[in-house]
């Protein structure tokens, strides 16, 4: 055997073994929802599996997420003070198990809504508005699609953009979708920022920040739409909310059904998504099963490419882990403040210190598991529910406006314009003003609802 053909077969064995290895990990976090202690052995199979996978992935991991995991072993070495053993890692991956589930399901959902006829007279709908209405009618869909399906909908919307588009209209296009798409991060349980921080507070707490964000949405929305859109009218918001009739209902029957599920079997938001979204795709892959080869073929060329979204969610979460078994956070906070930190600190300061990391590359992850472990449990005179909105907010105005997140370098390669241009531009000063802002408002709040 020549060594090019040896080097490729071992290359195809890796690839097919880290798929394997994280479908595993995934039935065995959906299994352990469902039917909790009752399947102890199979969670453990899970975590094992997600072990070698991240052990697999790590030689092929992009700089910016080693630069990631560095950074949470440094914070994991000032928590622990020690490496943990390989019991503490195997109980610690057995938490964060669903987290192997949540992108890899993201992924099902995207190849799914990508087939469906509704998407695509949504998409020309929008490729049919005027050239002064399509940037807010891009921004909604953004937010609307972002939802449901996170970065896909870049995918999705770029497709509604004439290939004759300036520079200028195609910068515009990408600016509006993505501050609509990470804005829902607000609301929506469907992202990794939710499912992060409900780690952090009681499942109610975290459907509360739900409620709340969707008015934290609603604000950030009609404000960034009337200051970027001087033109729009009331007939042209009508006209480009329009481009959603065709998705309206089954976007309706998406949230219901995890709400339901969420609040009839006392599950926690992550833990409905990751339950209820393969059983809908289901039914959709049974009313159209000429699709069903497309959308299993294109999970799994996404779960080739989420390795890093992967590995970088579950190492933060495993730190988050490690932290709640200790006091070390809380003890070195004690160093420099003493006693309950203000509410409005940990309000204002949550969502720009994610943001202001974000701009010079550090993830979200890193800075919000910090954070919400100093700020959490009591540690501020804060609601709950509002200090993890605050997160969501962070998480928006992070992804916002920083040349290392999946948004911004989605939306370069899409709409052809250089990510730096799409970071550093005018969505830089709106992700301050939604940080100090959103957090300003949450702390007014907080006056409010505590005692």
């Amino acid at each position: 055997m020549r060594p090019l053909a040896g080097i490729t077969i071992a290359t195809n064995i890796l690839t097919h073994s880290r798929v394997i290895l994280l479908a595993v990990a995934w039935m065995a976090a959906l299994l352990a929802i469902i039917f909790g202690d009752a399947v102890s052995d199979v969670t453990r199979v899970g975590a094992i599996c997600l072990l070698c996978f991240a052990g697999i992935v790590a030689p092929a991991l992009r700089w910016d997420s080693l630069v990631i995991l560095g950074g949470l072993a440094v914070l994991l070495w000032v928590i622990v003070g020690a490496m943990p053993s390989f019991d503490s890692w195997l109980r610690g991956t057995e938490n964060v198990l669903v987290f192997a589930a949540l992108l890899p399901t993201m992924a099902l959902v995207r190849a799914t809504a990508m087939t469906m006829p509704s998407v695509h007279h949504t998409q020309d709908r929008l490729a049919a508005l005027p050239t002064k209405t399509s940037a807010g009618g891009l921004q909604i869909a953004g937010h609307i699609f972002g939802g449901i399906i996170n970065t896909g909908a870049f995918a999705l919307l770029s497709a509604a953009m004439p290939e004759d588009s300036s520079e200028n209209r195609r910068k515009a296009a990408a600016e509006a979708a993505i501050r609509g798409m990470v804005s829902s991060a607000a609301w929506s349980p469907f992202f990794v920022a939710f499912a992060i921080g409900q780690n952090f507070v009681e499942p109610h707490h975290a459907w509360a920040a739900i409620g709340v964000g969707a008015i934290t949405a609603l604000l950030f929305s009609v404000i960034s739409l009337i200051w970027f859109n001087r033109d729009l009218t009331v007939a042209g918001l009508r006209l480009a909310l329009g481009c959603m009739a065709p998705v309206a209902w089954r976007l309706v029957i998406v949230l219901v059904a995890v709400l339901l599920v969420a609040l009839i079997f006392n599950l926690t938001a992550l833990s409905a998504v990751v339950t209820v979204m393969p059983l809908l795709v289901l039914v959709q892959m049974v009313r159209h099963r000429h699709q069903i080869r497309h959308i299993i073929r294109s999970t799994h060329q996404s779960m080739l490419h989420t390795a890093d979204d992967i590995v970088v969610i579950a190492a933060a979460m495993l730190v988050a882990f490690f932290a709640s078994q200790t006091t070390i956070i809380t003890e070195m906070v004690a160093l420099f403040y003493a006693g309950q930190i203000p509410g409005w600190a940990a309000l204002i300061l949550t969502p720009l210190v994610m943001m202001m990391a974000s701009v010079v590359g550090i993830h979200p992850a890193i800075t919000s598991t910090a954070l919400l472990s100093i700020f959490g449990a009591g540690g501020a005179a804060v609601h709950p529910a509002l200090l993890v909105q605050s997160h969501l907010i962070g998480w928006g105005a992070g992804t916002m406006c920083s040349v290392a997140s999946l948004s911004v370098i989605s939306s370069a390669s899409l709409y052809r314009i250089p990510a730096r241009k799409l970071a550093l531009g005018p969505n830089l000063g709106v992700a301050f003003c939604y940080a100090v802002g959103g957090g300003a408002v949450l702390s007014l709040v907080n006056i409010l609802v505590l005692p």
